[in-house]
């Protein structure tokens, strides 16, 4: 059995085709690839007619929603790895709550030595896998429970959930 690219325990089972990724560590991968996902394509909503109208010149530079999705992935990173330091200090008094940031602060770590990961993990969601629509064009939000879901606007395929970490 192989050991896990990121904490070093054995593999349980393969989450990513092209990495040896533990369950533990690809739970917690979700949680910061979906908060990325999010906040990414989030800024690329059309609020209104002048948001639209400079969306479609941003689009007439030919900047991919791949290149989009992947743009500020590093900044991101560094983002959670503050909340995480500032989440141990400042009383993790859970003994569960304490063992997930401390498992985070690994993850985190390895994406900033990977950051190839984020254009791997995002291949298949910039696009509608069911109709190819953009989903930086043609997506809704809502929330059901502690989740939000991120489907497409054309066809109502969901696109990925997202659970809410409303501790970090």
């Amino acid at each position: 059995m192989e050991t896990c690219a990121i904490c070093g325990e054995l593999q349980d089972s393969r989450h990513y085709a092209e990495y040896n990724i533990c369950t533990t560590c690809a739970d917690i991968m979700e949680d910061v690839m979906g908060e990325y996902f999010l906040r990414t394509i989030w800024k690329s909503e059309p609020k209104a007619h002048v948001a639209y109208i400079n969306y479609l010149n941003n689009t007439t530079r030919y900047i991919s929603d791949y290149k989009k999705l992947s743009k500020k992935s590093e900044k991101h990173t560094k983002d959670v790895i503050s909340r995480v330091s500032d989440a141990l200090e400042n009383g993790s008094d859970h003994p569960s709550k304490r063992r997930y940031f401390e498992h985070m602060q690994k993850v985190l770590e390895w994406l900033e030595e990977t950051p190839h990961f984020y254009h791997y993990y995002f291949k298949d969601y910039y696009v509608c896998p069911t109709c190819n629509a953009s989903i930086f064009e043609k997506y809704t939000r809502r929330d059901v429970g502690d989740w939000m879901v991120v489907s497409c606007s054309e066809c109502g395929t969901v696109i990925k959930k997202y659970c809410c970490l409303k501790s970090v």
